[in-house]
């Protein structure tokens, strides 16, 4: 069992990578959103609706980026969500799973994919089509999952050693 201080400095550790973890995806989620009001510095030329219906995405998503929402941003915004859940006493009432593996899921597929890409950008290493693309892109991109993934991770581990005498719920 942890004593109060350590409680309390590990407490400080998770909110303080919550908040970085939510900074980190500033300047992805201004990027889309300059995109979606029409902003061409950076972004892929093509129509990436057109490209998401030929690739099978739900019409959903095609509907959304017709209509200048992004969904990878909601997504982020869902993130941010978490991490404020994952560290705040409101977020200790809901379900551990509820939070957990959400937590854990994004910390272990976001943190490589964000690293990865901010190797493979700089590199000139992309996927799809990517005429008018900036490597800066990647590197925004990259920033904001590796940050979140990171956070995650770490308020994941936080959440999970501060709930886990909890009843089961």
């Amino acid at each position: 069992m942890m004593s109060t201080k350590s409680s309390a400095r590990s407490s400080f550790r998770a909110s303080t990578a919550a908040w970085a973890g939510a900074a980190a995806l500033i300047p992805y989620v201004v990027m889309k959103t300059y995109w979606a009001f029409g902003g061409t510095a950076g972004r892929p030329g093509g129509d990436l609706a057109a490209q998401l219906r030929a690739n099978g995405a739900p019409e959903a998503l095609v509907w959304m980026e017709r209509h200048g929402l992004d969904f990878t941003v909601l997504g982020a915004i869902v993130g941010a969500a978490l991490l404020m859940a994952l560290v705040s006493p409101w977020g200790a009432r809901l379900p551990r799973w509820s939070l957990l593996a959400p937590g854990w899921a994004g910390a272990l597929s976001l943190t490589p994919y964000g690293l990865a890409t901010m190797v493979a950008a700089p590199l000139g290493i992309t996927i799809g089509d990517t005429d008018g693309w900036s490597s800066w892109v990647g590197i925004v991109g990259g920033l904001a999952f590796a940050g979140l993934g990171a956070a995650l991770g770490m308020c994941s581990w936080s959440h999970q050693q501060r709930t886990r005498h909890a009843p089961a719920s």
